[in-house]
């Protein structure tokens, strides 16, 4: 085990709900601050949210991150209702944007990119050359769907080698908190790694794009949703269910169940 805190102290800037620690400035302040202090920035959308009831896992890697964004506007309208102060909302898109803004990855040595597949690598890697971000096979790595013990300590191995300042896990799913918060105890350095699920994908065409008006709008999910209209009934019974978990648990994680039917 490095040196490292293996858990996280909220900022002046945060609301505790579900047992997480939501910062609730402003997007560029959130990206300056995890600059700077490094560790692991978790941005759960609501879908994910509901993993706190039954993945032992990945409540700790939610309850130990270093920063926390609401990317959920069901989360931030649910807990205003429920008596709350008010939480940003910070999307993984929005977010993503404003680090590139802020040109602090440069590519090369100064970035290491974790990929679900390797068309997201290469969709990626072409939207990024045109903005002078430079990724090869030695800056990224394509994770399998299922997390292995060898496969994370591969990629362990990877960055102490490496020992870049940046690492961006662009994989959607509670997998890529798990894999952050494996690596910032783990690490003999302390990075700022940044778990930004599908925000690359919409940017680099692997994901239908979200218009950025829209983003800003908060109606990113109505472009989700036309992309998989399949998906309406079941983000139904997901917004049930955040509901329910915010207004009977409130600031408070929600015991651990066995199973998802035991919800």
């Amino acid at each position: 085990m490095a040196g490292q805190s293996s858990s996280s102290s909220p900022t002046e800037s945060s609301e505790h709900v579900l047992g997480i620690s939501f910062f609730t400035g402003a997007v560029d302040e959130a990206v300056t601050l995890h600059v700077q202090a490094g560790g692991y920035v978790v941005i759960p959308a609501s879908p994910a949210l509901i993993k706190l009831n039954y993945d032992a896992e990945y409540r700790r890697a939610m309850q130990g991150a270093d920063l926390a964004l609401a990317d959920s506007g069901l989360l931030v309208f649910l807990w205003r209702v429920a008596g709350g102060k008010k939480i940003s909302r910070i999307s993984g898109l929005s977010y993503f944007r404003h680090l590139l803004k802020q040109d602090v990855i440069q590519g090369g040595p100064n970035a290491f990119w974790i990929f679900h597949s390797t068309t997201a690598r290469e969709k990626a890697a072409a939207w990024l050359a045109q903005r002078g971000v430079r990724i090869d096979q030695k800056s990224s790595f394509v994770a399998g769907i299922a997390r292995s013990s060898s496969q994370d300590y591969e990629i362990l191995t990877r960055l102490e080698e490496e020992k870049p300042k940046h690492v961006i896990i662009a994989m959607a799913g509670g997998g890529q908190e798990k894999l952050a918060h494996y690596l910032r105890d783990y690490l003999l350095y302390r990075p700022s790694i940044h778990c930004i699920g599908a925000a690359l994908g919409f940017l680099s065409g692997e994901e239908k794009a979200i218009p950025e008006w829209a983003e800003r709008s908060h109606l990113g999910w109505v472009f989700r949703l036309f992309a998989q209209p399949g998906m309406i009934f079941p983000r139904i019974g997901i917004a049930f269910a955040l509901a329910r978990m915010i207004f009977k648990y409130r600031s408070e994680l929600p015991p651990l169940k066995k199973r998802w039917a035991d919800l």
